[in-house]
C-alpha cells in the first residue's frame, strides 16, 4: 500500500479555513431565510427591520456564502500542499 504523506497544515491556515467555512454556511442560511420569507427575523444582523429587496439580499447572501466556501477550500488546499 502506497501512502502519500502531506505536510501538516499550519494552525493559522486551518483556523482561517474553518472560520471562512462557518461564515459561508451562515451566509447561505441567511439567503435561505430571505427566500423563505423569514428575513424579518434577521433584524438583529442587519440593524433594523427592513422592507423589500429580499431577492437582492438573498442573491448577495448566496454569492457571498459560495465565495467564502470556495475561499475556505482554497486556503485548506493551499495549506495541505505547502511544504
Amino acid at each position: 500500500m502506497n501512502r502519500v504523506h502531506s505536510a501538516p497544515t499550519s494552525p493559522g491556515r486551518r483556523a482561517l479555513a474553518v472560520i471562512l467555512a462557518i461564515i459561508g454556511v451562515l451566509a447561505i442560511i441567511a439567503g435561505i431565510l430571505y427566500v423563505a420569507g423569514a428575513a424579518n427575523s434577521l433584524h438583529f444582523m442587519v440593524g433594523s427591520v427592513h422592507k423589500g429587496h429580499h431577492l437582492v439580499r438573498a442573491a448577495v447572501s448566496f454569492v457571498a456564502g459560495v465565495a467564502l466556501l470556495v475561499g475556505a477550500w482554497f486556503v485548506a488546499r493551499a495549506g495541505s500542499n505547502s511544504r
